[in-house]
Parts: C-alpha cells; sequence; structure tokens
C-alpha cells in the first residue's frame, strides 16, 4: 500500500448534512402508528355502540294477544213434539241460534211451547228455554212471539213505553222498529206491527231441572247471581229475524 493510500483511508470524511433529524422522524413515525390504530379501535367501538342501539330502538313485536275462550258445542235437549208449522220452524230456528247467543252453555233445553189464547192472546206463542252455564248454574228464559192481534190488543205501544218515565229503555233501530230494554227483559216492536218478547225467569223451572242434571225440587235448582244473559244478548235474541211471529 502506498504512503498515499495510508493517507487516505486514515481521513474522516464528513458526512453531508441529512436536513432532519432521524431519531425525531422515528419517533413521530411511531406516534402517527399508534394514533392511528387508536382511532380505527375508536371507530369500531362507535359503530358497534351505534348498532346496537339500532337494534334496541328497532320496535318489539306486539305481545299475542289472549286465546279467545273456546267452548264445546252445547248438548240441544228438545222436550216438546212441534203441533204445528209455526212451531216447527221456531224450534228449528232455537236450534241453530242459541249456541252462539248463549255461547259456554254446557246444555240448553227447549221446554215446552204454550199459548194463552183468547181474546186478549189471539196469536202469542211462548217458548221455554232452559240451560247450564259455563260454571254449571242454571237459567231459564221465555221468548214470546207476538203476533199483530195481541200487539194490538194487548200491548202499549212502544211511543208511549218510551215517553213513560220508567227503567226502560229505548232504542231506535236502523229500520224503523223499536227495542225497548229493562233489566231483565226485552221487548223488539217489529215495523210490521208483530213483536218479540225474551224476559229472564230466573231459576230453572222444576220440571226442566232433572232434563239438565239439577235437583228437581221447588227452590232446589242452583242459578247464577244476577241475570240469566246480559243486554247484548238479549237484543240478540229479540232482534233475530229468524224468529218469525203469526
Amino acid at each position: 500500500m502506498t504512503d498515499m493510500e495510508t493517507r487516505l483511508r486514515e481521513v474522516s470524511l464528513a458526512e453531508p448534512p441529512l436536513g432532519f433529524d432521524p431519531d425525531d422522524v422515528v419517533t413521530k413515525a411511531a406516534k402517527r402508528q399508534r394514533t392511528r390504530r387508536a382511532t380505527v379501535a375508536t371507530a369500531v367501538v362507535t359503530l358497534g355502540i351505534a348498532g346496537a342501539a339500532v337494534v334496541a330502538l328497532r320496535p318489539s313485536p306486539p305481545p299475542l294477544a289472549p286465546p279467545a275462550a273456546t267452548y264445546l258445542p252445547p248438548v240441544i235437549i228438545v222436550k216438546p213434539t212441534p203441533r204445528n208449522p209455526l212451531e216447527q220452524r221456531t224450534l228449528d230456528h232455537l236450534k241453530e241460534a242459541l249456541p252462539t247467543v248463549l255461547a259456554g252453555a254446557r246444555k240448553i233445553l227447549i221446554g215446552g211451547f204454550y199459548s194463552m189464547g183468547g181474546e186478549l192472546h189471539p196469536d202469542e206463542l211462548t217458548v221455554t228455554l232452559s240451560f247450564l252455564d259455563h260454571e254449571g248454574a242454571g237459567h231459564s228464559l221465555n221468548l214470546g212471539l207476538i203476533g199483530k192481534l195481541t200487539v194490538s190488543r194487548n200491548m202499549v205501544p212502544p211511543a208511549e213505553v218510551c215517553a213513560a218515565p220508567q227503567e226502560s229503555r229505548c232504542e231506535k233501530r236502523p229500520d224503523g222498529s223499536t227495542v225497548v230494554l229493562s233489566p231483565r227483559s226485552a221487548v223488539h216492536y217489529r215495523t210490521d206491527g208483530t213483536a218479540v218478547d225474551v224476559s229472564d225467569v230466573g231459576k230453572v223451572y222444576p220440571d226442566d231441572a232433572p232434563a239438565l242434571g239439577l235437583p228437581a225440587g221447588p227452590g232446589a235448582a242452583p242459578f247464577a247471581d244476577g241475570t240469566a244473559i246480559d243486554e247484548r244478548q238479549l237484543i240478540a235474541l229479540v232482534t233475530d229475524p229468524g224468529f218469525v211471529a203469526q
């Protein structure tokens, strides 16, 4: 090696200025990386919270309605033998209508047809109805089909009934007829001059009690407190067009 080469190796060349501090660059780069990671993590958490809020704010489905009460069809017991077309038609319609009006009844007894007749009741037919409700209590009703002659001779016109101060309440029907409601009865004055009457008798008649499985003694047949049927049922019976008077 020449003396010139030796001197050149011993020369310490100065590094050109970089214009920045490398350590500072590394420090700032690491800081930016940490900041970016924190930002991403915050965004993920924010999106997660927002998604949870959306799920939480989504309306819940409405609660299921309680199931409607369902009852077995009642046993229908027919006591009388129809004697004429009016009784037969009435009997047939009773068997069709009563299971709906008396929903929940265990047994329904169509007890008998009778007519008072005479000058005041020449065309009136009454049928006795008894039934066991879903709790096993007995009730009785009378349903009357009142013809024009009986209405005109033995019934107060609806206009006078409704004008008198009493417990009864009158309802005008869309067809122009009138229903008079009392605490234990209802009368439908029809536009053709006939009427239908339903009265709550209370206890089951002693003669009809055995057919329903109830004690037969007078006053021994159990019956529910209050009326046998409510106002809605009364109106349904008296306004049923299937019940036709003479």
